[in-house]
């Protein structure tokens, strides 16, 4: 497998495409370790994956227009929306295995903003993932 630059990935969050408008994308996931050790001769800790997060954490640059992330995202949040996010690696390639696509509905349970004089203005927001087939 080839090193990649990012440069060409695709974000849509609830049908809209924000790709243009994001700087970096981060996936997790992550299960709760679930200690069932017991008594034993080596005193070693025993354990079971638990629950299962799954989160996707993107940097927007905020622009304010139709189909822009706030006046996309802003609603998802404000009506604790449950809604469908893509993300791949490369818009101009079709989704296979060197180019896998992470899809799943999510929510948007935290929303934040605000600007620096003379700054880019960028918001970091993180999607949760719901139900069983989520990303």
């Amino acid at each position: 497998m080839g090193k990649r630059i990012a440069l060409t990935d695709y974000i849509e969050v609830d049908g809209v495409a924000l790709s243009y408008f994001a700087r970096s994308i981060e996936f997790t996931s992550e299960d709760d370790q679930i200690d069932v050790s017991g008594f034993n001769a080596t005193g070693s800790d025993e354990t079971l994956a638990g629950k299962r997060a799954r989160s996707v954490t993107v940097e927007f640059g905020m622009g304010r227009g139709a189909n822009e992330p706030h006046q996309v995202l802003y609603p998802l949040h404000r009506d604790k929306s449950v809604f469908p996010f893509v993300w791949r690696p490369d818009v101009n390639a079709a989704v296979s295995a060197t180019n896998p696509e992470l899809r799943g509905e999510v929510t948007l349970p935290s929303y934040t903003e605000g600007a620096t004089r003379g700054d880019y203005e960028v918001a970091s927001l993180t999607f949760l993932s719901q139900g069983d087939d989520g990303l």
